[in-house]
């Protein structure tokens, strides 16, 4: 057996043990666990769950995710989307405007169902060449299913999903950022996590949403880690921070 089958199967067996132990009322954590195993186990890069709210618009939340990168992250409708918007997407799939727009190659989902009822979503995504094989894809229907049962007594008030979804993008975009040694020295870890961040796009308001600060503390942020690098503009922030970092690995 090769080591990726090898790798497969055992990300399939831990998926598999993560989406039965998930608990209706852990659901935020629990379902960071199968997210994470899922794109080795299906063969895919990312991955987006969305749950619905019972008590709003019956829009869908995006509550977990894995393999989104941070400027596909600035796009609403990754947060929210709407059930006729979800049904667009899994019909045209990867022909899709916004699958094209983001540059997928493949893409494709599940609904997760309560009986007949559509309760929440897993679309899954590639922008290679790698596609889920016919086992792979039964596998994603099948936990697909599964979490829909586990989730059908979870807490989908609209402002239980908005909470959850505010965590999980927050986590998403603050997680450890790989920066060059001497900028990773000069800067304090804040400063560093929003000047990425700044450097890759972001404004400061949204940026200001992500940590619960206001633009005027995420601007002084930046100024401040401008001043310590000695830099003018996000485009050197970006260069400084991406193009050295790649040449750090080399």
């Amino acid at each position: 057996m090769s080591g990726a089958l090898a790798a497969e199967r055992l990300a399939a067996t831990e998926l598999g043990t993560a989406v039965e132990e998930l608990r209706p009322e852990g659901f935020a954590e629990d379902l960071k666990t199968v997210v994470r195993k899922i794109p080795v186990a299906i063969g895919v890069e990312t991955v987006g769950i969305r749950l619905r709210d019972s008590d709003g618009e019956g829009n869908l939340h995006l509550v977990a995710s894995e393999g989104i990168p941070t400027g596909e992250q600035r796009n609403r409708l990754f947060y929210v989307q709407s059930i006729a918007q979800a049904r667009a997407l899994f019909a045209l799939k990867s022909r899709h405007s916004l699958a094209e727009g983001l540059g997928f190659t493949w893409l494709d989902g599940d609904w997760l169902k309560a009986g007949e009822e559509p309760i929440g979503t897993i679309t899954v995504g590639s922008r290679t060449e790698r596609r889920p094989t016919a086992e792979q894809r039964r596998r994603l229907a099948a936990a697909a299913e599964r979490l829909g049962e586990k989730l059908r007594s979870a807490d989908r008030r609209a402002t239980t999903l908005e909470g959850v979804a505010q965590r999980a993008a927050r986590e998403s975009l603050t997680s450890g950022v790989e920066a060059p040694t001497r900028v990773a020295k000069l800067l304090r870890p804040r400063e560093l996590t929003i000047l990425a961040l700044y450097s890759e796009g972001l404004s400061a308001v949204e940026i200001a949403d992500v940590f619960v600060i206001s633009p005027h503390t995420v601007r002084t942020h930046i100024k401040n880690a401008y001043r310590r690098l000695g830099l003018h503009s996000r485009e050197e922030a970006a260069r400084l921070i991406h193009a050295e970092r790649v040449l750090e690995l080399v």
